[in-house]
C-alpha cells in the first residue's frame, strides 16, 4: 500500500462534514429529534432559534501531494440568533463553508509553508429563515474580506437549505454567487459556490456524511471550475458539543490543467468542534 493510498484511507475514515451546529427550536422552529443522551444531528435545520450562541471551530490541514501541512490553519465561525428567523455570524471559512481549503483564519505554517500572513481575512454573515419543517430554507448573505493586506472584498448572496428526506437522511445545500467588490483588476473574480452535503444518521449520536459541490470564478469558468469530494463522520458528545473531521479530495471531479496536479493530488483534512449554548 502506497503512502498516498494509506493517507487517503485514514482520511476517509476520519472525514466528516457538518453544517453549523444548531440546537432545538423556538416558536417558529420545529424541535430537533432527540435520542437518549444526544441529538439526531441530521434533523437540525440551517440556523438556530432565538438567543442561541454557537460556534464551529475547524483545524484545517493541507494533505496535498508534496504539500502536507503547508498550510495549517484554525478557522472559528461564530453565530448568534437574534430571533427564530434572524441570525448573524462572524466567519473565517470562505464561501464553501468547511469545505474551504486550508489557509483562512489563523494560519500557523509561516510564509514559506503557505501562510503569507498569520491573520488576513474575516467574514460577516446573515441568515433570514423563510421556511421550517421538513424543508428548511433561509436567505443567506455574507461579506468576505478576503485579504486585509490587499483590501480584496466580495459580497455573496444566495439561499441555504436543508431537505429532511426521512428521520435519518437529509440533504444540505448553500448555493451562492460572490460578487467582487474591490481588486477586480487584481484577480478578485465574481464566482459561484455550491456546497452540498448528503447526511445519514447511522446511530443516535453518529452521522456519516458525503460532501461535494461546485465552485469557480466566472472568468473562464469552464477551465477553472472545481468539484470536491469528501466523506466523514460527526460524533455528538452531548447537547452542547459535536466532534468530527472531514477528509476531501479538493478537486477530484473538476476541470484539470494540462500538466498540472492529478485529480487526487489536492487533498485536505479538517478537524471539527461544534459548540452550542
Amino acid at each position: 500500500m502506497t503512502n498516498t493510498t494509506r493517507t487517503c484511507l485514514i482520511g476517509c475514515l476520519l472525514g466528516s462534514l457538518a453544517a453549523p451546529a444548531f440546537a432545538e427550536g423556538g416558536d417558529d422552529v420545529p424541535p430537533v429529534t432527540t435520542a437518549p443522551d444526544g441529538e439526531f444531528a441530521v434533523m437540525r435545520g440551517v440556523q438556530g432559534p432565538a438567543g442561541m450562541v454557537s460556534a464551529r471551530v475547524l483545524l484545517d490541514i493541507n494533505l496535498s501531494d508534496g504539500l502536507a501541512g503547508k498550510p495549517i490553519s484554525l478557522a472559528p465561525d461564530l453565530y448568534y440568533s437574534v430571533t427564530d428567523k434572524l441570525q448573524f455570524g462572524l466567519l473565517h471559512e470562505g464561501p464553501m463553508g468547511w469545505q474551504t481549503r486550508p489557509g483562512p483564519g489563523i494560519c500557523f505554517s509561516g510564509k514559506n509553508d503557505g501562510c503569507p500572513k498569520v491573520y488576513d481575512n474575516v467574514g460577516f454573515d446573515v441568515m433570514y429563515g423563510l421556511a421550517f419543517g421538513d424543508f428548511h430554507l433561509s436567505a443567506h448573505g455574507s461579506l468576505f474580506v478576503n485579504s486585509f493586506d490587499t483590501g480584496s472584498t466580495s459580497v455573496a448572496v444566495g439561499l441555504a437549505g436543508k431537505a429532511h428526506l426521512s428521520e435519518r437522511v437529509a440533504v444540505f445545500f448553500d448555493p451562492k454567487i460572490a460578487i467582487a467588490v474591490s481588486e477586480r483588476d487584481s484577480g478578485n473574480d465574481d464566482a459561484l459556490y455550491i456546497p452540498v452535503e448528503l447526511e445519514y444518521q447511522v446511530a443516535p449520536r453518529t452521522a456519516v456524511k458525503l460532501l461535494t459541490g461546485l465552485l469557480g470564478g466566472f472568468t473562464n469558468f469552464g477551465d477553472n471550475y472545481q468539484i470536491p469530494l469528501g466523506v466523514g463522520l460527526v460524533q455528538n458528545l452531548n447537547k452542547h458539543f459535536d466532534l468530527g473531521a472531514r477528509f476531501s479530495f479538493d478537486n477530484l471531479l473538476g476541470s484539470q490543467v494540462d500538466g498540472g496536479p492529478g485529480r487526487a493530488d489536492a487533498r485536505s483534512l479538517a478537524i471539527l468542534l461544534n459548540i452550542r449554548s
